[in-house]
Parts: C-alpha cells; structure tokens; sequence
C-alpha cells in the first residue's frame, strides 16, 4: 500500500444495534481520507449476515480493515477471509474459533466468569 493510500474502514455493529452506533467515528475517519462505511446486518442467520459484510466490501476501496463490535466480531472473522481484507479490529468483541459459535463462546464466558480467563488455561 502507497503512503497516499489509506485503508478504508467497514464498522460492523453487534446485537440489537445499528450502524449509526459508528456515527461519530465516520466523519472524522473520512476527515482522515478513509473511505468509511458501517454495514447493516439484519441479524438473520449467519451466512446472511456474513453475506451482508461481504457485500458492503464492494462498496469501498481496497484495502478493508474490518472493524467489529460484540457480535460484529463473529461476522469480521467470518468476512475476513476476503481477500479485500487487510485486517481486523475487534472493539469488545466475539472472535470466535473455526469450531466455535457465537453461542458456545458466549457459554464459555457464562461459566469461566470472563474469556480471558478461560482462554488462559
């Protein structure tokens, strides 16, 4: 990536949520030069969802970074794949593993008190 050229941003919401949740980082990221969009996601079953991130990809320049919040975390790992993605960033997020839901991580954190926690062991 040139020096000039900036990554464009993809704000991807959790659970009961919207992308105007990101409204006051757009305008000062695009202030920045970033294309910045935040996707909108109906929380229907993943694969829909995760088609939703995909095809708000096609609506900036490349390259993405991805950048998800709760159950936006899910949907970056998932979309991240794409190979328009520089990167991710998860804010308070779900990353869940290739065997892992977002259900069942959820779970692990009912029982361990904290991921972190978990994941330490």
């Amino acid at each position: 990536m040139s020096k000039q050229a900036k990554p464009s941003i993809v704000f991807v919401h959790g659970l009961w949520a919207d992308g105007s949740c990101f409204s006051k980082l757009i305008p000062v990221l695009q202030a920045e030069g970033h294309d910045v969009i935040a996707a909108q996601h109906g929380l229907d079953p993943l694969a829909s969802d995760v088609a939703a991130v995909r095809n708000t990809l096609g609506r900036v320049r490349s390259p993405v970074i991805l950048v998800g919040h709760s159950y936006g975390g899910t949907l970056i790992t998932a979309a991240g794949t794409d190979p328009r993605v520089a990167g991710l960033v998860y804010i308070a997020a779900l990353a869940p593993d290739a065997h892992e839901t977002s259900q069942s991580l959820q779970a692990k954190v009912s029982r361990h008190g904290s991921l972190f926690a978990h994941r330490s062991r």
